[in-house]
This record gives structure tokens, C-alpha cells and sequence, in this order.
């Protein structure tokens, strides 16, 4: 039983403290007395980007209902709101940072804040490692009523092939721009003055965006907020945590459209 303790205490040593202490001693140390005004912008702007998100990215802001009046009525009318939503992510966790980018691009330029692809392949195997941990976990969840009450947002999805792809296409491009900004642009952009304590900064308004989801899923947005940020200043990229991400929440729809018995109407 004792060793068993030893060898969790030294699996999380070396899989976190050790991490942790490397990305420390990779990043400016600074003074104390030293501020760093552009963590300081890119802080405050984060986080009118996260209130621009929260009052106009709703389907009930008059932004959408000006956004539904362009878009003739047909079928696919009822994806419109999670289209507009979607955008908005967009709008949000990448048009909007990119504004403090421009006039920061003389110190950091935008492959730099996470979306450089070098290394891929090399840290490919994490990404498979990490996914297959989180699937029992979803598996099991997916049995409970608020997961298949929740999942898919888009309720119609199991109405066709091409209801599911639409709904994904922009699903995916959402999560696509969530990891830039919470592991890339929240990340990359204050580990100069924070170090490691980026990865918790971030982590924070990450599980705050989950309030309304089925509880497990928003603490489990802490683990993963933690975990997928020292993933992301270890490789320097975003890419293997959006591929996370992105099948960890399509494996979701898939298993609730099953436990629902509507997946069958694919096959």
C-alpha cells in the first residue's frame, strides 16, 4: 500500500511538479518590482472580451435577433442561435484579442501565443494518451439524465447526417478559438510575468464559462484547465488540447444521441 502512495507521489512529481518547475526556469524571472504592463492589457482585455461574450453572444441579445432577420427562415432555422453563438465565441476568443496582438507584435507574434504547429507530431502521443483517460470518465456520465438533457445543444442534430455536420462545423470552430484564448492568448501572453501561475490564471474564468453545465463537467473543467495549460506551455502549441477538446465533445454528443436511441437513425 505504501509503495503504491510512493508511486503516485512520484508519478505526480514528475508529471507536474517537475513540469511546472521547468516552465518556471524557461520564463523571464523579472523583479519583483518590475510591471508588466502588457500582461496588465492583456488581462483587462480578456476580460472584455469574456463580458462582450456574455451580453451579446446570447441568443437573446438584440445582436442575434438582428443576426436571425438576415438569415432566411428554413428547415436549419433552429441552428441559427447556435450559429450566431458560435460566431460570437469567434468574435470573442480570437477577433478581439488579436486587436492587443497588432500593437504587441514587435515582442510576440501570433504563432507565438500557442498556434505554432512545429513539434506536432512529436507530442501527438499525449493527445491520445489524455483523450483515452477522459473517455470512461464521459462514458459513465453519459448515463445520467442532465447529460442527455444537455447534449447535444443543438437538439435537432439527430434529424440528419448533414444537421450533425452543420451543428459540428461550427461547434468545432468554437473550441477552436476557446484553446487559443484560454491556452494561447491567456497563456502565452502573461507567462513572462506570471510563470506558472498562468496556467491558474487562465484556469479560472476557463471553469467560470462552464456555470449552467451538468456540475461534474464545470469541476472537471478545473482539471482540465490546469492540465491542458501545462500541456500547452510544454509543447508551446494549442493544437493537441483543441484536439482534445473537440473529440472529447463530439464523443459526448455521439454517446447521448445514443443513450437516447436516436443515433441509430444514422446507420
Amino acid at each position: 500500500m505504501f509503495r503504491f502512495f510512493r508511486w503516485l507521489r512520484d508519478a505526480w512529481n514528475y508529471l507536474v511538479t517537475e513540469q511546472w518547475d521547468i516552465i518556471q526556469k524557461d520564463v523571464e524571472p523579472g523583479s519583483p518590482r518590475k510591471i508588466h504592463y502588457d500582461a496588465l492589457l492583456l488581462l483587462c482585455w480578456a476580460a472584455v472580451a469574456l463580458t462582450f461574450l456574455e451580453y451579446y453572444g446570447h441568443s437573446g441579445s438584440i445582436f442575434y435577433r438582428w443576426f436571425r432577420k438576415i438569415l432566411p427562415d428554413s428547415q436549419y432555422s433552429p441552428v441559427y442561435r447556435h450559429i450566431y453563438w458560435s460566431v460570437a465565441c469567434s468574435s470573442a476568443y480570437f477577433i478581439l484579442p488579436l486587436l492587443t496582438i497588432f500593437f504587441n507584435r514587435k515582442k510576440m507574434r501570433l504563432r507565438d501565443y500557442g498556434l505554432s504547429t512545429k513539434g506536432f507530431f512529436h507530442h501527438a502521443w499525449i493527445y491520445v494518451v489524455l483523450f483515452l483517460i477522459v473517455l470512461p470518465a464521459v462514458i459513465f456520465v453519459s448515463y445520467t439524465p442532465s447529460f442527455q438533457n444537455t447534449y447535444p445543444f443543438y437538439h435537432l442534430a439527430h434529424r440528419s447526417p448533414f444537421d450533425l455536420g452543420l451543428w459540428w462545423v461550427f461547434y468545432g470552430m468554437q473550441f477552436l478559438f476557446l484553446e487559443f484564448f484560454f491556452r494561447g492568448y491567456l497563456l502565452h501572453g502573461t507567462k513572462h510575468a506570471l510563470g506558472v501561475y498562468s496556467i491558474f490564471v487562465s484556469s479560472v474564468p476557463y471553469c467560470m464559462i462552464h456555470y449552467g453545465k451538468p456540475m461534474p463537467e464545470t469541476l472537471g473543467a478545473i482539471i482540465a484547465g490546469v492540465a491542458l495549460g501545462t500541456l500547452s506551455l510544454r509543447t508551446q502549441s494549442v493544437w493537441s488540447g483543441f484536439l482534445i477538446h473537440i473529440s472529447v465533445a463530439y464523443s459526448m454528443d455521439i454517446l447521448s444521441l445514443w443513450q437516447k436511441g436516436k443515433f441509430s437513425l444514422f446507420m
